[in-house]
């Protein structure tokens, strides 16, 4: 008895854990979806399946979330009303020139929606299919345009504020919450890698995978920061920490990975002293991460800042004691592996201890107040402060344009089939045609999501037919219309947390409400269901053939273009005004990585030979720009730059060898002048120590090790084949 109870007991403790949130939200979905239809059959409104529909987009699992999706919903209704009703008074009784305007602008909001991220893409997608969705029956009823455009904003209205109102009094879940939940798997993930990295240093291929895992979570969490800004005045004050935190957060992973690369090159046998020395210092620096991992998961966030600074603290003395010891007994080379160890890891300890106290600042405010100081001074360059700012993605203009070509094509076809044939439910099929394309341009995968909204659209009009037939001539009254809608209502919300299924939930969540449900003293019509069925699916299977031919995900054009960007990037890390640069770098480079791996499997060899290019330039352009910050450091004397002497003499010269487009391999003016300042940096007289640059290292020595790290990334472009990069 005592085994069933605890049995009980851990059954219904993981039901409130995982799954009870769940079935609220299924609850929540389903009962505003009713009550949105029970106002809009008491208001008398045109069209009530538009309520429940409305309801459907809108609602999520939390509130901040709904409230954000509302907002930028209410603004794309309104602007693509105003639109619809500007091109119905342009061409009112001149079909053909209507459709070209409804084209145009089509393209216009699609091209914003892949420019833009989050809820402000979501805006175009509305601004763009409402205006056809507002439009075509005005269009063919100019007289009640006005009208139309009202009522039209008055559904979408209503379902916004029930969604709105049960989100937030019907057991709200703040987003918050879960804000804090993906900060903290972030930073658990980081230190996850940290370790592997502190363990001999992860292979390439498993870093891209790494790399392109982090910015799918740092995309999320900025997400996430959003939709919080409109939950509460709480939200809106960690809007800022958020940012502050997604920036410290870009900075150390840069860091991380030159460790990486470095710990991985002392794997070499020529450099097996340094590896060997260094070993003892390496494995307790990873132990001390293995705990600091624990007190996050535990919580214990102040514990874990604190022991990170003693860490901190702890490895420059070892480092420095270490250095004054193995000088004399290592040569040239071996001096310098064990200078760029020191320099990469005393960087990436301060960054990550930045990182670390911005996660706290997020969690805890009142218990940590101030962050450290960036290592190396580079809070002032050039007499400007660094700014955290992400809001706009750097999105390759190649993309907006294609999205917006690709949806401008499938109105016209569309368009001109139904005024060719005068196809009954032409309008039905441009309506959706122009809603599928302006939505799925911002899915990473297009056509995987097309066949899944087909599949929800076919069992939506499958699961019309059924209620249509078998329930809806025996229901009376809206008590058993609500009954009867009940299990169709609730499959789309259930369907929704399946990951896996959100193309299909959203098929069935859309398409059954505007099949099945009736208007306000509507007849049953089963003819005109299937002629509208069969327009939907049909509008469906020409979107996915739009999205197989014309700029396909992964065509080549777009993908040299984001190569070729992501090459650029060198040349602006080299040559471009320095303050902000950092954060523009970090953001850009993310983004087109992004963009350019949503198509590249790391299994397949040519995608992995790219993916292997981009991770270079990566590295290549972060050494590049940590060495122009460390030129432009302050040193102890107030404005005083030891290290820009270099510059004129060394760096510029070798920057401005840059050709306009980065080459691989590389040409033979950089690669001479490279030689050249490698050479004099092997030979630059010893300096003493300024602490306000480095706690360990001379200016001298500073120098030389960056210039080691960009010459080594370069080199290995054009020199050292795929067998001696694994090494």
């Amino acid at each position: 008895m005592s085994t069933l109870n605890l049995a009980s007991r851990q059954y219904w403790q993981s039901f409130y854990q995982h799954d009870l949130q769940t079935w609220i939200f299924w609850a929540k979905t389903a009962a505003a979806a009713l009550i949105g239809l029970w106002l809009a059959y008491r208001f008398q409104l045109d069209s009530p399946s538009t309520v429940v529909i409305t309801v459907f987009i809108v609602m999520q699992s939390r509130n901040g979330m709904v409230l954000a999706k509302s907002f930028y919903r209410a603004i794309g209704t309104i602007a693509g009303s105003i639109v619809a009703m500007l091109l119905v008074a342009t061409f009112p009784d001149e079909r053909l020139g209507f459709l070209a305007g409804l084209a145009l602008w089509v393209g216009f909001c699609t091209a914003g929606a892949r420019y833009f991220r989050n809820f402000q893409a979501y805006a175009f997608v509305l601004a763009g299919y409402t205006a056809a969705l507002v439009g075509l029956p005005a269009a063919l009823d100019p007289e009640h345009a006005f009208y139309i455009g009202v009522a039209r904003l008055s559904d979408v209205m209503l379902g916004i504020i029930v969604a709105s109102v049960m989100s937030a009094i019907v057991f709200p879940q703040p987003l918050e919450d879960l804000l804090q939940q993906t900060a903290q798997t972030r930073l658990q993930h980081f230190l996850r890698n940290t370790l592997r990295v502190l363990q001999g240093g992860v292979p390439r291929a498993d870093w891209i995978a790494l790399h392109l895992e982090a910015i799918q979570e740092i995309l999320q969490l900025d997400s996430y920061r959003s939709g919080a800004f409109f939950e509460s005045s709480r939200g809106r004050r960690k809007n800022m920490r958020v940012r502050q935190m997604i920036a410290d957060m870009m900075f150390a992973s840069g860091s991380l990975h030159l460790l990486n690369s470095h710990i991985r090159r002392l794997q070499r046998d020529t450099l097996a002293p340094v590896r060997i020395k260094t070993e003892n210092l390496i494995n307790s620096i990873r132990l001390d991460f293995q705990e600091i991992q624990q007190q996050i998961q535990n919580g214990e966030i102040i514990t874990a800042e604190n022991q990170l600074q003693s860490l901190q603290n702890r490895t420059v003395q070892q480092l420095d004691e270490l250095r004054i010891s193995l000088l004399d007994d290592l040569n040239a080379d071996q001096r310098l592996a064990l200078d760029s160890l020191i320099l990469l890891l005393i960087r990436f300890l301060a960054e990550l201890r930045r990182y670390m106290v911005s996660y706290g600042q997020l969690l805890c405010p009142e218990a940590i107040k101030a962050a450290p100081p960036l290592p190396l001074a580079i809070a002032r360059v050039q007499e400007k402060h660094w700014h955290a700012s992400f809001d706009r993605p750097p999105t390759e203009i190649a993309q907006p344009l294609s999205a917006a070509l690709r949806s401008m094509v499938v109105v016209a076809v569309v368009s001109l089939f139904w005024l060719k044939t005068a196809w009954p439910s032409g309008p039905e099929a441009v309506i959706i045609a122009v809603v599928l394309s302006a939505l799925f341009s911002t899915f990473p995968n297009p056509l995987a999501s097309v066949r899944q909204m087909g599949f929800g659209v076919l069992t939506a009009f499958l699961a019309a037919l059924l209620f249509s037939l078998e329930f809806l001539p025996r229901i009376s009254g809206f008590p058993m219309l609500a009954l009867a809608l009940l299990p169709f209502l609730l499959i789309s919300p259930w369907l929704l947390t399946r990951t896996r299924w959100s193309g299909t939930a959203a098929g069935f969540g859309i398409f059954f409400p505007l099949f099945a449900i009736p208007g306000e003293g509507q007849e049953i019509s089963y003819s005109a269901l299937l002629n509208n069925g069969t327009a939907q699916l049909l509008a469906v299977f020409l979107v996915g053939i739009a999205f197989y031919l014309i700029f396909p995900v992964g065509n080549n054009w777009e993908r040299r273009r984001l190569l070729q960007r992501f090459r650029e990037l060198v040349r602006v890390a080299a040559q471009a005004p320095l303050p902000n640069l950092r954060n523009q770098f970090e953001a850009e480079s993310r983004e087109y990585l992004r963009l350019l791996a949503a198509d590249l499997s790391p299994q397949q060899a040519s995608d992995l030979k790219i993916l292997r290019e981009v991770m270079r330039l990566n590295e290549l352009a972060e050494g590049i720009l940590q060495l122009r910050i460390l030129l432009h450091a302050q040193a102890e004397m107030a404005g005083e730059q030891p290290l820009s002497r270099y510059e004129a003499q060394y760096v510029t010269p070798l920057l401005e060898a840059f050709p306009k487009k980065y080459e691989v391999p590389m040409s033979a003016n950089y690669e001479n002048r490279l030689c050249a300042v490698m050479d004099a940096a092997a030979n630059l007289p010893v300096e003493t120590v300024d602490t306000a640059l480095h706690p360990i290292l001379p200016p001298d020595a500073l120098f030389r090790v960056y210039v080691h790290v960009i010459a080594s990334v370069s080199r290995r472009f054009s020199v050292a084949s795929e067998a001696e990069h694994a090494r």
